[in-house]
């Protein structure tokens, strides 16, 4: 699995805080157990009633929300639908499958930085930047459209 800084960042901070488990992430009330398949979708709500106490038209969303809105940004941003596929383990079929065995490595471990780089300009404390130029730039010269 290929991860951005950030993310392995968030995951040397989760080890910090339940070091203690075998767990990345334990469950609330026992650390030998894993949280539960709900604990995710619990959030998404949770942020959302917060968030519409300021927007109340805001609208619900999923995990598989936040996986369709990644590969949308992905595409706009110009990276092959290739390699975003092999990243949301869509598996190819017919004749395609039976030939292209590609991992796209590289490729991939460069998309996920340039995506991290551009929800961390979204997020970071600069609301003009622009997240676009962003993918671009921490993107070098790495080819897009491969």
């Amino acid at each position: 699995m290929y991860l951005s800084q950030q993310a392995l960042d968030i995951l040397v901070a989760f080890k910090t805080c339940f070091g203690a488990s075998s767990y990345l992430h334990p469950g609330r009330y026992e650390t030998e157990l894993p949280i539960s398949a709900a604990t995710l979708n619990r959030v998404i709500d949770s942020a959302v009633k917060l968030i519409r106490e300021n927007e109340p038209d805001f609208e619900s969303f999923s995990v598989h929300d936040l996986r369709r809105t990644a590969s949308t940004q992905l595409h706009e941003a110009g990276f092959n639908s290739d390699w975003i596929e092999k990243r949301l383990a869509h598996e190819q079929r017919g004749v395609r499958a039976v030939y292209n065995k590609a991992e796209y490595a590289e490729q991939r471990r460069s998309m996920l930085q340039a995506w991290a780089d551009m929800l961390e300009g979204w997020i970071g404390t600069d609301p003009a930047a622009d997240g676009a130029a962003h993918v671009r730039s921490a993107a070098g010269g790495l080819s897009l459209i491969a």
